[in-house]
C-alpha cells in the first residue's frame, strides 16, 4: 500500500546519535464513533518503538529492521484493536533512535552511512462498520523533544537512562517536516521479527578484583540484562558493563574492540525496573557498580528473530551433545534480523562467507525461510554493477562513501565462498523446503555472479588457466588455525577454483529445476571446464594435488574435481596429513563444512570420528572442554594456556566467542551420525542410514520437514542394532541397516533390528 502519513523528524540538521538523544514524538488523536477494527502502520529512518497511552503496541525490538537502505525500507503493521477498544482518544509516543540507518555501523564505524536524519511516518486507520476508514497519521501537528529520559542509544555502546526525567517537563517543540531523500523502495515487512526469548537468571554472583559485582548467566547470548524491581535512590547512577568472558575476577572486554556495550541508568526514587529498548549485546557475563545487585534483581534474556526450531539432535555422548547446544545458541545469538557474524564487538555485520557454509546446518535446526528470503532481498541489491556479490549485506555502503580507508577498499572487492552465498544460501533454503521460489527469486543475481566470476578468470588467467579463480581480494583457507592472514589468503587460488566449480555444478541443477535447460547444459559444460582446469593447474605428474593441504583435498573430493586415481591419493594426503598433526584438523573456515564428509564419505569414517571425538586445540570438542556454551571464531580464541587470543597476525584484535561458522558440523552430525539425509527437497525422500562410531552407542534426530514430523532413533547394546523411525504422510524412507541390508519404508512408525556378529565396539562399524 502506499502510505500518506508525512515524515516527521526534528529541527537538528544532522542527526548524531553521540551528541543528539533519541526523539520522542507526540500527538494525542480523537476519534468519534466506534470502530470495528484499527490499525497501525509505522516505519522510520532509524529504529522506533509506538506507545498508546504509555503502553507498547508491540514486543518486538529494532523495527523497521535492516535492509539496503539505500534501495529499500521496510514498513510495519500492527493490529491495535483490542488497545482501543472502547476509547475515543489516545496519546501516541513515539521514540526513535540512529539505529542501522543513523547509527553506528560496524567496520566503517561511522554513524549517518544511509541518511543524516532520523525520521518517523505513521498512519493509524480506524475501520467502521460498513467500511469506511478514517486515517490518523504524523505531519506538523505532531510535537517533538530530544529531551526523555533515554540520553543516548547504540548497538554497540549501549543505552544511558536517566529515570528522573520527566517528560511533562521537557521542551516539546513543533515536528519538522523531513524534508530530505527517502529509499526508492518503501514495503510491507517481509522479515521476522526480533523479540525477547528465554530468560536467564545468575548461576553465580560476587564480588569482583576492582570492587565491582561479577554475574555469570551461565551462558554466551545475544540479548539484554534487565534491571530490578529494585529500590532505587534518584541521582544513584548504575553501570553495568557486559563482556564474553571473567579471567582474574576481572571482566574480559578487549575483543569487544571500540564497542562499549555499556548500560548507565540513573536512578528515580522508588521500586523500579529498567531494561533497554534500542542495543543489545553478546555476553555472558556482566559487571555491576553503583548497586548491590541481588541474584532476584536481574535478568538476562535472549533477544534474536523469531525463528522457530524444527530440528534436533542427541546421543549418547553429553560433550557432543553441548556441540549441538553451542551450535543453536550461536545460530539464534547471531539471527538478528540479518545473519551477523558476532554479537559482542562493533561489527555484528551480515557477513556472507559465514552464513554460505552454515545455512543448511541452521535450515536443519530452525525455520529459516522467511528470515532467510528477506535478507536474500538485501544481498541482490548489493550486488554491484558488474555483477560482484558484497562480502556483507546489508552493505554498510562500504566501498560507496569516500574515506572509509581499508574498509572501504574491502567494501569494493569479492570472494569465493563469500560471494557464493548468492547461491549456496537459496540452495539451502530450497533443499529443506523444497520452495523454487527462493531459487527463482534470487536466479538472475546468481547468473550474474558466474559471469563476473567467469569473465574476471579469463581476463587474468591464460589458456586452460583462464577457469582458475585467481583475481581480486580473496580471504583464501579464512582462520586456518597456526597460520595468519596472509597464510590464508596464499590458498586462495586452490579453494576459490573449488568453490567456482561446485557453484557451477549447482547452477546446473538450480537451471534445471527451474526449466532453464539452455542454461543447465551451460554450466554443466562449465563445471566439466573448471575440473579439467583444476587437474591441469593443481594436481602434478604423480596425482597428487601441489602444495596439497586438508581444506583443499577436502573440497576436491567433495565437489568430485579429481580422477578416481587422484582422488584416491587425495584422500591418502588428507589422512596422513592429518595422523601426523596427531589427529587435529587443520582447516578454516571454507573447508571445514566439507572435512568431515570428505572422510566418511570415502571410507574413512574412523579418521571422521578421531576428528570428532579430538579434545585437544584445534577441535570441535576443544571449547567444550574449556565450558564453551557456543560456537568460538577461531579454533583457539581461548589458547590453551588460558590467554584470549587478540593478537592474531593481521587481524586487529579478532576474536570472538559467538560466531557461528564453525558450528557447520552441525550438518554432518544429523545426516552421518543420526543418519538423516535428504535425497529429494523438502525431505520428500530421505535416507535413514546411521553412521557409528567414536564411542556413541546412540542417537536420535528429529525434524520437522513440511510434510511433518521425521525421528530417527538408534542405539545399539551389545550385538544388537536397533532403529526407531516416524516417517510422515507423503514421504518415503529408504533405511540402511550396519549389517548391510535396506528396506524402502513408507509412512508411519516403524522398527527394524539386526545382529552384527561378533562386532562389539561401535568403534569398528561403518
Amino acid at each position: 500500500m502506499d502510505l500518506c502519513g508525512k515524515w516527521i523528524t526534528g529541527k537538528e540538521k544532522v542527526d548524531i546519535d553521540s551528541q543528539l538523544p533519541p526523539y520522542l514524538f507526540r500527538k494525542k488523536v480523537t476519534w468519534e464513533r466506534d470502530f470495528e477494527r484499527a490499525v497501525v502502520y509505522a516505519t522510520a529512518l532509524g529504529c522506533y518503538n509506538i506507545l498508546f497511552d504509555g503502553e507498547l503496541i508491540s514486543e518486538r525490538y529494532f523495527a523497521p529492521g535492516y535492509t539496503q537502505y539505500n534501495k529499500r525500507l521496510l514498513y510495519q503493521t500492527y493490529d491495535v484493536t483490542e488497545k482501543l477498544k472502547g476509547k475515543k482518544e489516545t496519546e501516541i509516543l513515539a521514540e526513535v533512535t540512529g539505529g542501522w540507518y543513523a547509527g553506528r555501523l560496524g567496520l566503517c564505524l561511522k554513524g549517518n552511512r544511509y541518511g543524516e536524519k532520523r525520521a518517523f511516518l505513521m498512519e493509524l486507520h480506524l475501520i467502521y462498520p460498513g467500511g469506511e476508514e478514517e486515517i490518523l497519521k504524523t505531519d506538523e501537528t505532531w510535537s517533538v523533544t530530544a529531551d526523555g529520559p533515554r540520553r543516548f542509544a547504540d548497538f554497540f555502546d549501549g543505552e544511558i537512562y536517566d529515570a528522573r526525567v520527566d517528560l511533562a517537563s521537557a521542551r516539546w517543540e513543533k515536528a519538522a517536516l523531513y524534508k530530505g531523500e527517502l529509499p526508492p523502495l518503501i514495503e510491507p515487512d517481509d522479515g521476522v521479527p526480533v523479540l525477547r526469548h528465554d530468560s536467564l537468571k545468575p548461576r553465580r554472583v560476587w564480588k569482583g578484583a576492582e570492587g565491582d559485582t561479577l554475574i555469570d548467566f551461565g551462558r554466551n547470548i545475544a540479548g539484554i540484562v534487565e534491571l530490578g524491581p529494585f529500590q532505587g535512590k534518584a541521582g544513584r547512577k548504575v553501570t553495568i558493563r557486559h563482556g564474553e568472558l571473567v579471567q582474574n575476577d576481572k571482566l574480559v572486554t578487549e575483543n569487544l574492540r571500540t564497542a562499549k556495550a555499556t548500560l548507565e541508568y540513573i536512578c528515580r526514587d522508588g521500586i523500579q525496573t529498567y531494561a533497554p529498548c534500542f542495543t543489545y549485546m553478546g555476553f555472558q557475563f556482566v559487571s555491576v557498580t553503583g548497586m548491590e545487585v541481588r541474584e532476584d534483581e536481574i535478568t538476562a534474556w535472549e533477544v534474536y528473530s523469531d525463528i522457530k526450531p524444527i530440528g534436533s539432535f542427541q546421543c549418547s555422548d553429553e560433550r557432543i551433545n553441548q556441540l549441538q547446544k553451542n551450535i543453536c545458541t550461536s545460530l539464534k545469538a547471531n539471527f538478528v534480523d540479518i545473519p551477523t557474524d558476532c554479537p559482542q564487538r562493533d561489527e555484528r555485520c551480515g557477513w556472507t562467507g559465514d552464513i554460505a557454509v552454515f545455512a543448511p546446518t541452521a535450515a536443519f535446526n530452525m525455520d529459516i525461510t522467511k528470515f532467510m528470503k528477506k535478507w536474500l532481498r538485501d544481498l541482490g541489491l548489493g550486488q554491484r554493477k558488474n555483477g560482484a556479490m558484497p562480502l556483507i549485506a546489508p552493505t554498510n555502503l562500504l566501498g560507496d562513501v569516500k574515506g572509509d580507508g581499508l574498509f572501504g577498499w574491502i567494501g569494493k572487492q569479492s570472494d569465493a565462498v563469500w560471494g557464493d552465498a548468492v547461491i549456496l544460501v537459496p540452495w539451502a533454503v530450497y533443499q529443506s523446503t523444497g520452495d523454487e521460489e527462493v531459487l527463482a527469486s534470487m536466479y538472475e543475481h546468481m547468473v550474474e555472479w558466474m559471469r563476473y566470476c567467469s569473465d574476471m578468470a579469463a581476463k587474468f588467467s591464460l589458456g586452460e588457466k583462464r577457469l582458475i579463480r585467481n583475481f581480486g581480494f580473496s580471504y583464501g583457507d579464512w582462520l586456518a588455525p597456526g597460520e595468519s592472514m596472509a597464510a590464508n589468503m596464499k590458498k586462495s587460488k586452490w579453494t576459490s577454483t573449488a568453490w567456482l566449480a561446485n557453484s557451477a555444478r549447482l547452477m546446473s541443477r538450480i537451471a534445471g529445476i527451474l526449466g532453464k535447460k539452455g542454461d543447465a547444459a551451460k554450466y554443466d559444460t562449465l563445471y566439466k571446464n573448471i575440473r579439467n582446469a583444476f587437474q591441469k593447474t593443481f594436481v602434478n605428474k604423480e596425482g597428487h594435488i601441489k602444495h596439497g593441504f586438508q581444506s583443499i583435498w577436502a573440497l576436491a573430493l567433495q565437489f568430485d574435481l579429481l580422477t578416481q586415481e587422484q582422488a584416491a591419493l587425495a584422500k591418502e594426503d588428507l589422512i596422513a596429513d592429518i595422523r601426523a598433526r596427531g589427529n587435529h584438523l587443520a582447516t578454516g573456515f571454507v573447508g571445514t563444512d566439507q572435512l568431515p564428509y570428505a572422510l566418511s564419505d570415502h571410507g574413512a569414517e574412523d579418521v571422521a570420528f578421531d576428528l570428532l571425538m579430538q579434545v585437544t586445540c584445534p577441535s570441535w570438542l576443544y571449547p567444550v572442554t574449556c565450558g564453551a556454551t557456543s560456537i568460538w571464531e577461531r579454533w583457539d580464541s581461548l589458547r590453551p594456556d588460558g590467554t584470549v587470543n587478540t593478537d592474531g597476525v593481521g587481524e586487529g584484535n579478532m576474536v570472538s566467542f559467538n560466531h557461528y561458522a564453525y558450528g557447520s558440523i552441525g550438518n554432518w552430525l544429523y545426516t552421518r551420525v543420526g543418519g538423516l539425509e535428504m535425497l529429494e527437497p523438502g525431505y520428500r525422500r530421505f535416507r535413514i542410514k546411521p553412521l557409528m562410531g567414536g564411542g556413541i552407542s546412540w542417537a536420535k534426530t528429529t525434524h520437522s520437514c513440511p510434510y511433518g514430523d521425521i525421528s530417527v532413533f538408534w542405539k545399539l547394546e551389545d550385538t544388537v542394532f536397533s532403529l526407531e523411525a516416524l516417517i510422515p504422510e507423503g514421504t518415503m524412507a529408504e533405511v540402511f541397516l550396519p549389517d548391510g541390508t535396506s528396506k524402502k519404508c513408507g509412512p508411519g512408525m516403524f522398527e527394524l533390528k539386526c545382529t552384527l556378529g561378533e562386532k562389539r565396539n561401535n568403534d569398528q562399524i561403518s
